[in-house]
């Protein structure tokens, strides 16, 4: 389905004919054309459409009698008498912004408090116009130079943090393993998100704001939406999924929202086979729920519900051991909010309830691990002033994981006849933590933001406080600079590898520069951030202290009407400290290029070209082996040298077009992606022959091709 949502506004409209065609165009105070406006007739509702990029609309009427109403969140409604349009003429309707008081409509609470410290806030549009999102909200991440995701994922890694370092949250409620993880290639590694529920997606690169916790990286805050503009039903298939959403209006105070996907394998591994040798096949299969109720002026409520089962088969080499890898995952999870408006405050009570059961096999390993997670918070957002905003809040944070595994007794045999043992481990974390932050804005020029979180020792935990502040400058209407600095805790999300709660902590200090003219868009930075507590990614060694100094730097431009172009590129020096020794970080890059050209006609079609380059990734290699008579393996010696070998440079190129054709009240989107245009043997791992001597490497995705289209009703 994140595929099938993907292009769903690249459009081109249709007119339809009869007795009388209105034609208009929609701009707003600025004149600015309103993209997506609602149009339609107040006496007959369902007969509308919307506007295009250009703010243009057409609209057959026959009843010069009826009135044509133009709607656009944020913008009051704009109401027209027919008989008052001149025949033959193009109307020009100027949308002004809604300007009520807060009084009178009371305090939305929606966007959130440290908004204005938010490097990149994302809408549906944005997502969905991303030229390498693929219509997936944490993908569309992966474009922005503050992101150093390698794996082909949408896993958020942000300024060279490994991504257990960066939390999701989801109407104030933490979602761990944000990802799917149903196969290997980059067609099951998007998240677990549908675009289609999300009304803004806020990334903080670093420095993230102390309302919430658990996060010693980055943060990326989403929220759904609190209004539904139209009732719409939409059926999806592709290469690779079918796939139903649908909309709808209740009592014009509430909305639901319902969607469901079946991924399946057969045809995308058939037409792809070339490239994909080692997945043997794949499934996906998920159910979501988001329901939206206002309840009287003041109080609203808010649930999303989220079921997923998936799994893969895949060939896999490790060590010098071949065979197949079986992994099945079942996950159910529950997001409540209730808001309650007050005159001068919001508060809100949120709570979250997280299950899951993963299965994992692979030669003499066999692994169940279930986890659970239960969330509550409570905080309060009081508007002192029109300047000057306070939020206090506490929240309580459970999580138990247990892994019943047979483990390998040699980490290098790991044929089913090889030697393990078994273990049943259960552990526990909760985190208690209260916290204060507050917003001012002290002029048209300064904003101040400073905040501290302390948790509540439970369990012979350790006392932690974490603290920050932030300070926006805004030169003129177009440039801003931030300065942001502060110290921030979390503790590791448990896995295979390290099976326990580690309290992690990061020192970071950044500042961002931006600016904004027309259809230009430049963004800078420079951050330096150390983060201390001892990180285990791997049998073979864990970080200790890591320190990263990154210099990013974004550039958008329109041109030509149709056409834009981004370029971005990031550098980073990073150094590891392992077993108090210095090394080269995994992700130490001299450069980190993203760019792509994308042009949007909505008369013909879209088409996107998206190019990434960078060094390869740093590995440890093995340098000796000995044979093990006993395990009949032979036993490697890696280098005492950590991070010393490399791949090759990793460079990708892909493309993709789309078309949108439009029919009254339905519409149908048709799209093509060709991904690794090149067929790049981008490197991804290593591998070894029996004894070592020999080296060759498996790759990340080869050349593909994917297709699909969208049919969609709106009533």
């Amino acid at each position: 389905m994140k595929y099938c949502i993907l292009l769903i506004l690249y459009f081109i409209s249709v007119p339809v004919f009869s007795q009388s065609l209105l034609k208009g165009v929609v701009k707003d105070s600025k004149g600015d054309a309103v993209f997506a406006a609602n149009v339609y007739l107040k006496n007959n509702p369902q007969k509308g459409i919307v506007t295009d990029l250009d703010g243009n609309f057409s609209l057959s009427v026959n009843i010069k009698t009826d009135t044509l109403i133009v709607s656009f969140i944020g913008f009051n409604t704009t109401k027209v008498p027919l008989h008052s349009i001149p025949v033959n003429e193009v109307l020009n309707v100027v949308l002004k912004e809604d300007s009520k008081t807060l009084a009178e409509v009371f305090i939305t609470a929606q966007d959130p408090i440290s908004e204005k410290f938010s490097v990149v806030k994302l809408g549906k549009l944005n997502i969905y116009l991303n030229p390498v999102s693929q219509g997936d909200p944490l993908k569309a991440i992966t474009s922005l130079p503050a992101s150093t995701t390698t794996d082909e994922s949408a896993n958020p890694s942000l300024r060279g943090s490994s991504a257990d370092r960066t939390r999701v949250v989801l109407n104030n409620v933490p979602v761990y393993s944000p990802v799917r993880n149903s196969q290997i290639n980059g067609i099951g590694n998007f998240s677990i998100f549908n675009t289609e529920i999300i009304h803004e997606q806020y990334v903080y690169a670093s420095n993230p704001p102390l309302t919430y916790g658990n996060t010693s990286a980055g943060l990326i805050e989403i929220e759904t939406i609190n209004d539904l503009p139209v009732n719409q039903l939409q059926l999806s298939v592709s290469l690779a999924s079918a796939g139903v959403f649908l909309s709808q209006k209740i009592k014009n105070k509430s909305f639901i929202q319902v969607f469901g996907n079946d991924q399946f394998s057969a045809a995308f591994i058939g037409i792809n086979k070339a490239s994909m040798k080692r997945l043997n096949s794949f499934f996906s299969r998920d159910l979501g729920l988001n329901f939206h109720s206002n309840i009287g002026k003041r109080l609203s409520f808010n649930s999303f519900n989220y079921f997923i089962n998936e799994g893969y088969n895949v060939n896999v080499e490790e060590f010098t051991y071949s065979g197949i890898s079986l992994s099945e995952k079942t996950r159910i999870f529950t997001v409540n909010n209730l808001k309650f408006h007050t005159d001068n405050g919001v508060l809100s009570i949120n709570s979250g309830i997280d299950y899951s059961l993963k299965k994992f096999s692979f030669g003499n390993i066999a692994s169940d691990n279930k986890t659970n997670q239960v969330f509550t918070s409570a905080d309060y957002r009081w508007f002192l002033s029109e300047n000057f905003t306070l939020q206090s809040g506490i929240s309580h944070d459970f999580q138990r994981s247990r892994f019943n595994d047979s483990i390998p007794a040699y980490y290098y045999a790991l044929s089913p006849a090889s030697p393990n043992y078994h273990t049943d481990t259960a552990i526990f974390n909760s985190i208690l933590e209260a916290y204060s932050y507050f917003n001012w804005n002290i002029n048209d020029r300064y904003t101040l933001s400073s905040g501290l979180r302390s948790n509540i020792p439970l369990n012979k935990q350790s006392y932690y406080l974490s603290s920050q502040l932030g300070l926006k400058y805004k030169i003129n209407k177009n440039q801003s600079f931030l300065l942001s600095g502060g110290k921030y805790h979390n503790y590791s999300t448990p896995n295979y590898y390290s099976k326990k709660f580690v309290l992690l902590s990061s020192y970071q200090l950044a500042l961002d520069y931006s600016f904004e003219y027309k259809s230009t868009s430049l963004t800078a930075a420079i951050y330096y951030k150390n983060e201390k507590g001892k990180q285990t990614n791997n049998l073979f060694f864990t970080v200790n202290n890591q320190s990263t100094f990154g210099i990013e730097l974004f550039y958008e431009q329109s041109f030509r009407k149709y056409f834009k172009l981004m370029f971005s590129n990031t550098f980073m020096n990073q150094i590891s400290e392992i077993n108090n020794a210095s090394f080269k970080g995994e992700k130490d890059y001299n450069y980190f290029i993203k760019t792509s050209l994308n042009y949007n006609n909505p008369k013909l079609f879209s088409l996107t070209l998206a190019y990434l380059a960078r060094p390869g990734d740093y590995y440890t290699p093995v340098i000796i082996s000995f044979y093990d008579n006993q395990t009949k393996f032979y036993q490697p010696r890696f280098s005492y040298n950590v991070n010393s070998g490399q791949y090759k440079a990793y460079n990708r190129l892909d493309i993709s077009i789309s078309r949108y054709f439009k029919f009254n009240k339905t519409a149908l989107i048709t799209f093509a992606s060709l991904n690794n245009i090149m067929n790049t043997k981008n490197e991804s791992e290593v591998l070894y022959n029996t004894d070592y001597t020999e080296t060759h490497f498996d790759n990340y995705e080869l050349r593909t091709i994917y297709f699909g289209l969208v049919w969609q009703l709106n009533y």
